[in-house]
């Protein structure tokens, strides 16, 4: 393959390829319409794209665990508090909301898991 161009399209950045071995291909017909050569479209980091989803196809029990244990919370948060988008912008800004945002949850959290009178007597002084 040949690198031919890239492009940025709906906020990806392709990078383009022509094969050249296509015109004495027996599986041409099957592979593309174009008489020429195939081209080929990949993202710029499809490599680790892919080197993700063999991950995920060798150790399917991870992804299981990731859906029952952290994915609730995004959830949680973008249904129960509406927060489907940041307020502010800047990382730093962002930090402290998602801080807040992350405040909110595990404090709904307690509650849901200790009575408030429990908590306020575990909080009260000694």
């Amino acid at each position: 393959m040949t690198y031919r161009f890239s492009t940025y399209e709906l906020g990806r950045s392709l990078r383009y390829y022509r094969a050249s071995g296509c015109a004495h291909c027996s599986l041409k017909s099957q592979c593309t319409r174009n008489q020429a050569n195939r081209t080929i479209t990949r993202e710029e980091e499809e490599q680790l794209m892919d080197e993700m989803a063999a991950r995920v196809k060798a150790q399917p029990q991870k992804l299981r665990w990731r859906k029952a244990l952290v994915e609730h919370p995004f959830g949680t948060l973008k249904r129960w508090f509406g927060y489907t988008y940041f307020l502010v912008k800047g990382l730093e800004m962002v930090r402290a909301e998602w801080t807040l945002m992350t405040l909110a949850y595990n404090l709904k959290r307690v509650l849901n898991i200790v009575s408030l009178d429990q908590l306020m007597k575990a909080l009260a002084p000694s």
